[in-house]
């Protein structure tokens, strides 16, 4: 009869925990926390998170687990706290910006210098400093055309009231532009032109996420 042994290495220090936390065990530290805590890196093929979900502590802090595509497969830890000039998964932004003499409510092509091909820039909200009017007639609302697009590789932002303008007693205006930024990685973005029939009506060919 054959017998066959096999050897298993562990790396790193293992170290059996005090009798208070009996049955836990603990890599590089002596007083393991949970049944299994490592003090440092850790790398697995997979992980599995079961309910219930425990409540953090008073004293403990979160962390969001982004878990990148294939074929990477790599889960990472972010906590704003560890690198809070680090971009986050979802970040806000806020520009402020003042118009120019000539056309006082009129932004063109504002390059926020932020990579479009790694980031997603949708206008959440936005201000504006001034009131505006029209020449034509006292009775047309104005209406603002403000969105961010893609171009050269950044996000450039316009915003203006189309066929207004402001006094030219009053100040250059100022936009307040608040920015939703979604790192790519964990967001999709779809474009599809829809036309609609001469009723008004009309529906997706097929839905674009289900």
């Amino acid at each position: 009869m054959t017998k066959i042994i096999s050897t298993v290495l562990l790396l790193g220090t293992m170290i059996p925990a005090y009798a208070q936390n009996a049955g836990s065990v603990g890599i590089n530290t002596s007083k393991p926390e949970k049944e299994l805590t490592v003090k440092g890196t850790m790398k697995t093929s997979g992980m599995t998170l079961k309910d219930p979900i425990e409540k953090l502590g008073a004293d403990e802090n979160y962390s969001f687990l982004i878990k990148s595509p294939a074929p990477q497969n790599k889960i990472t830890s972010y906590n704003d706290s560890f690198v809070p000039t680090t971009p986050a998964p979802i970040n806000m932004i806020q520009f402020k910006i003042t118009c120019n003499s000539d056309d006082k409510d009129w932004i063109d092509e504002y390059d926020t210098k932020i990579n479009s091909t790694k980031f997603l820039v949708i206008i959440a909200s936005h201000g504006f400093t001034q009131p505006v009017y029209t020449v034509n007639s006292n009775w047309i609302t104005p209406m603002p055309e403000i969105y961010a697009y893609s171009s050269n590789g950044t996000w450039k932002l316009r915003a203006d009231y189309v066929g207004f303008s402001t006094d030219d007693a009053l100040p250059n205006g100022v936009w307040t532009l608040n920015l939703l930024v979604f790192d790519r990685t964990y967001a999709k973005e779809f474009n599809t032109a829809q036309t609609v029939n001469t009723s008004g009506t009309g529906a997706a060919s097929a839905p674009l996420i289900q």
